[in-house]
This record gives C-alpha cells, structure tokens and sequence, in this order.
C-alpha cells in the first residue's frame, strides 16, 4: 500500500532528528549553558514562525499537484512556479520585517542578560536571510509530497537536520558558544540543505518552463490557502506560546527546564506526523466515503502504535531524564514530560482528522478552530504560570490540545467510528498517566510493578485493536525467522 511505505519513510527520515537530539541536547546544554540554549530556542521558535508566512501556498500547492495526478505535467509546474514565486517574495517581506522587529521582540518580552542581547543582535541579518530560505524551501518540498515522493523528501531532509544540528555545535567547539557564531552556523545548514531539493523538483515534475505567475493558478492556490496561512500564523502561536510566555514570565533558563522535555515527548509525534503526511495526497484524491474509511482505519492502527510507547514514555521518561541531564535538571523536567505526554498521545491522533479536513478541501475548518482556541489558551496559561509555574503550562497545553482534538474529530465525523475501539486505550493511558504523577519517585520498586502490566497490556490491546498492526508483527516475524541452513 502506497500510503503505508510513504509512512515508513516519513518515519525513517524523522528518527534522524531523534537520535541526533538525543545525542547533542546534554551536549549544547554543557557547552552553550542554559540561558543560552534558551535563547537559542526562542530564535529557532521565532525563525519557524517567520517561515510559515507563505500564507498556505506550499500546502495549497501540495494538493493541487496531488489532485492533478492525472494531468499535464504543464499544469503541475504552473502550480508549482506561482506557489514558489510567490513564497520567495513573501519570504523576503517576511525576512525583512523580522530584521527589524526581532531585536525589539526579544528585548520587549524576554528576561535574558545583556551579553545575549548583543549576541543577539550580531545575529540577526543572518536570521532574516534564512525565512527566504525557509518559504522557497517549503515550496519545493511541498511539490514532492504532492507527488508522492517521500523517500527522496526524507532523504534530502534527514541530511539538512544532520547538518542543522551538527553544524552549530561544532561552531561553539571550535570557534566559540556565542549566538553570532552558533546562529549563522545554523542558517548556513539550512541553506546547504535546500539546495539538492532544486535539481530533484526539476526533475520530478518536470521543470520545462521559466518561473512565471499565472493569474488563474494565484486565485485558487490563495482560495485554498489562505486558510492554511491562519492555521500556519495560528497554530504555531498556539504551539510555541507557552515557551514565549515561560521566557516572559519566568526567565530565558525557565525555558529550558521546559524546551527540554517537550522536545523529547514530542519525539513520539514523529508516527502520527509521518502518517498524517502520507495521507494528504492520498485522501486528496480519493472520493469522501472512501477518505473517511481510510481515516478512521488509520486512527485505530495510529492509537495502536502509539499507545505503548505514551504508556513506556509515561513510566520512563525521569529515570531517562536522570540519566541523560542529570538529576537536577530532571527533577525539574519530568514531571513537566508526563504531563505533556498526555497531550501528545491525544494531538497524535488528531492528526488524522486534521489531514483530512484539509484534504477534503475545508482548511476553513481547522483555521476557525485554531483562532477559536487561542484566547481562552492564553488567558489559562498566563494564570497557570504566575500561580504554578512550568507545570501549568504543560497542563495548559495538553488541556488546548484535547479541546482541539475533540472538535477536529467531530467536524470530519470520524468522533462515532472511532469512540468505541478508543476507550482501552485511554484507560491504559490515564492509569500510566496516574502512576507516573501519583507514585511518589522514591518507590521505584512500586512505579516498577505498575508500570510493567500497563505496558504488556498496551501491547496486548494494540495487536487485538489493529489488523494493520498484527500484520506487521507477522511481517517482522517472518524476516526474523532463521533461513534453512542456519542455526535455529
């Protein structure tokens, strides 16, 4: 099935950034420090929300050319040349207005030291370059996933993540930990890594033609995506604002104690994101029954992939975090993990309904659902954090997330198909869920005899729930069994 090895691949290319994290997180930590770290965050925060201001066109043009499937090559490159033209301009727009804004930004709204303030500001021509290059690049990998071509999308990007996590530590050994070095070290790797894109789009679509507007392409590319452009100007707000309000609030190092753990959690999105990927194309081109059959499949295999790991994560993620930081750091940033894993399994199957929505054509849809959110979200963080601090905000979260996830799955009415097989699954999250927070870290031995059932009968659930999963495991079973001939 085209979607299922298109998911793998997606996998493949997002476990790249896993290991590397994994790997030069304690690394960064230990030689940037904290507050630096912190700071580096927020630019990179700051850079991707910059970077989403293509108003919607590369997903807009993602589904135009998977529509167009069966069309011209010439029509797919019309598309292809409006929605990049357009990006570079909006990029360079958008690069220009964060010059200007962003010293004000992290000086208006962050406490961090003056030495980094002047860091800061060395860096900051070399941040606006890099949002041209984030929107030009936006609009070639959206040609290719329209096409379908996820191994070559991940192999490309698996090498670009590589770079961009490697190259500004290697700048802080070698050169120095400031942000004027670590940051162009950063933009300089991202630019590297867009550049193999360029030949393969040419190729793929095939590129024939000079770059050129068409008029009528313009029209309906924006239709589509100008609500794409609220979900991408909202959604990040909504995604990001917890760590901007943490600076705010409680400090650039406050950020850390936070970043850390959620960008460990949010590793076990990588399979909702790789399917949900996948699956735009395809439910883009398949007729509404038949698009809501393959959703409420892939939700139930999702929760079946899914599920174990929350429920391991849930019972591992302090003894790893000891391990890996220290048990300080730890202390800090466990609790705040368990909580946020809460919230991850619930956005991880959201992800589908998401997909879908768009794929049918209402963006509309979830643009109004995210601007729906946002105040009510900011108003309960603010709070959260002046009264609890960094706990709140990963309650806050988790509490936004399951809202939207519930309101995504009754719009694309999968909320009926899906009710029923779910309920096992939650009960085995909510009871990791409650072992981890309630049971006190110093009975181990307890947590151990908790936690060792849930996670069998995790597993157990996720091969009883899924076809598509048992028929993995017999697949993994048949590669693993030994040829004749050798040793059994």
């Amino acid at each position: 099935m085209g979607v299922a090895r298109n998911t793998l691949y997606n996998l493949a290319g997002a476990a790249v950034p896993i290991v590397l994290a994994l790997v030069t997180v304690p690394l960064y930590l230990h030689r940037i420090g904290e507050a630096r770290y912190g700071v580096l965050a927020i630019v990179w925060l700051l850079l991707g929300y910059f970077g989403s201001f293509d108003l919607g066109l590369s997903r807009a043009a993602a589904n135009a050319i998977a529509r167009l499937r069966d069309a011209s090559s010439d029509e797919r490159e019309q598309v292809f040349w409006t929605a990049c033209v357009l990006n570079t301009g909006l990029g360079v727009v958008a690069g220009i207005v964060f010059y200007f804004a962003g010293t004000s930004i992290l000086e208006t709204w962050f406490k961090i030291s003056k030495p980094l303030h002047v860091e800061f500001a060395a860096a900051l021509p070399w941040i606006a370059a890099a949002v041209p290059v984030a929107t030009v690049t936006a609009a070639l990998t959206g040609a290719l996933e329209g096409l379908q071509c996820f191994r070559t999308v991940n192999l490309i990007q698996s090498f670009g993540t590589a770079l961009f996590q490697l190259a500004p530590l290697l700048t802080a050994v070698w050169i120095g930990p400031q942000l004027q070095f670590v940051i162009p070290a950063a933009v300089i790797a991202r630019v590297l890594a867009a550049l193999p894109l360029v030949p393969v789009v040419r190729s793929a679509l095939p590129l024939t033609q000079p770059p050129r507007l068409r008029w009528r392409r313009i029209r309906s590319l924006t239709a589509y995506g100008s609500w794409v452009a609220v979900t991408n100007l909202v959604g990040p707000i909504l995604h990001v604002f917890d760590r901007f309000l943490i600076g705010i609030v409680l400090g650039a190092s406050a950020v850390a104690d936070y970043v850390v753990p959620f960008q460990l959690v949010n590793r076990a999105q990588i399979v909702p994101a790789a399917l949900s990927r996948a699956l735009f194309p395809h439910l883009s081109t398949v007729d509404a029954a038949q698009s809501k059959q393959v959703a409420g499949e892939s939700v139930v295999t999702l929760a079946a992939a899914t599920t174990p790991l929350i429920v391991l994560g849930l019972l591992a993620i302090w003894p790893f975090l000891q391990v890996w930081v220290g048990k300080p750091f730890a202390d800090r940033a466990a609790p705040v993990g368990e909580i946020l894993l809460l919230g991850v399994w619930i956005n991880g199957l959201a992800f589908v309904p998401f997909a879908l929505l768009q794929a049918r054509g209402r963006p509309d849809v979830v643009a109004r659902f995210h601007l729906l959110e946002l105040v009510p979200f900011a108003v309960v963080l603010w709070f959260g954090l002046h009264r609890f601090g960094i706990i709140a905000a990963a309650a806050a979260w988790t509490l936004r997330v399951a809202v939207d996830a519930a309101l995504l799955f009754n719009a694309a009415r999968l909320r009926a198909a899906v009710a029923r097989p779910l309920l096992p699954a939650a009960a085995l999250i909510t009871a990791a869920g409650s072992c981890a927070l309630l049971i006190p870290r110093a009975f181990d031995v307890v947590r151990l005899y908790a936690g060792v059932p849930l996670c069998v009968l995790s597993c157990v659930w996720a091969l009883a729930a899924s076809d598509h999963m048992r028929a993995f495991v017999r697949r993994f079973s048949r590669h693993r069994k030994p040829r004749q001939g050798e040793e059994s």
